[in-house]
């Protein structure tokens, strides 16, 4: 079983993500239940009973630079079947957190992209604009073209419109709010 040697740095970043996951990681009996039910587990992604025991052996830059918390769907497998209850997207939410404070590349860059682009759809309208993600996403992933054919195809069975692009959004009060309430909460937290 992976602990951490007794370095100071080691128990503090194991500290740490057991702080924001709020999960007790000590208790993990590295069974492998939560990759075994993990549905983006594999050999190149590896699942959530390595990114636990790289935290749980105090390797920081190597569980912060683990592609599995980016393929995270947090769909609950691993909390489901885990005998001690560990809940694996936590640990990937802490993870993913503590990896943008310092400043960490994002293993897979794409999806970094598209979390970025969909927060801000909703922050900014309320709401996610699927044709306006889309074509963002292609733009700053240099593929302008790529969905194009897909495109011209649904423009012309009348599913979407290229107007929407243009056709402003009122912004909701209401999502204002949360997110005001969020960056309290992270202002809070850091202090």
């Amino acid at each position: 079983m992976f602990r951490i040697t007794g370095d100071p740095s080691e128990r503090l970043f194991l500290d740490e993500v057991v702080k924001r996951s709020r999960q007790n990681l000590l208790e993990c009996l590295q069974c492998g239940k939560c990759t075994g039910s993990c549905p983006v587990a594999s050999a190149a992604v590896g699942g959530p009973r390595l990114v636990i025991a790289q935290v749980l052996s105090g390797m920081k830059q190597a569980a912060l630079s683990n592609p599995m918390w980016w393929y995270c769907v947090s769909c609950g497998s691993c909390v489901t079947r885990c005998p001690v209850e560990i809940n694996a997207y936590e640990v990937a939410t802490a993870l993913c957190e503590i990896a943008e404070e310092e400043n960490v590349p994002a293993s897979e860059p794409e999806i970094h992209l598209l979390d970025e682009l969909f927060l801000k759809s909703v922050k900014k309208y309320g709401r996610l604009k699927e044709l306006r993600l889309v074509a963002s996403y292609n733009l700053l992933a240099k593929q302008p073209f790529k969905d194009m054919g897909k495109a011209l195809r649904l423009m012309a069975k009348g599913a979407i419109s290229p107007f929407e692009m243009l056709r402003g959004w009122k912004k909701d009060p209401r999502t204002t709010r949360i997110f005001a309430r969020v960056d309290q909460i992270k202002r809070e937290s850091a202090e």
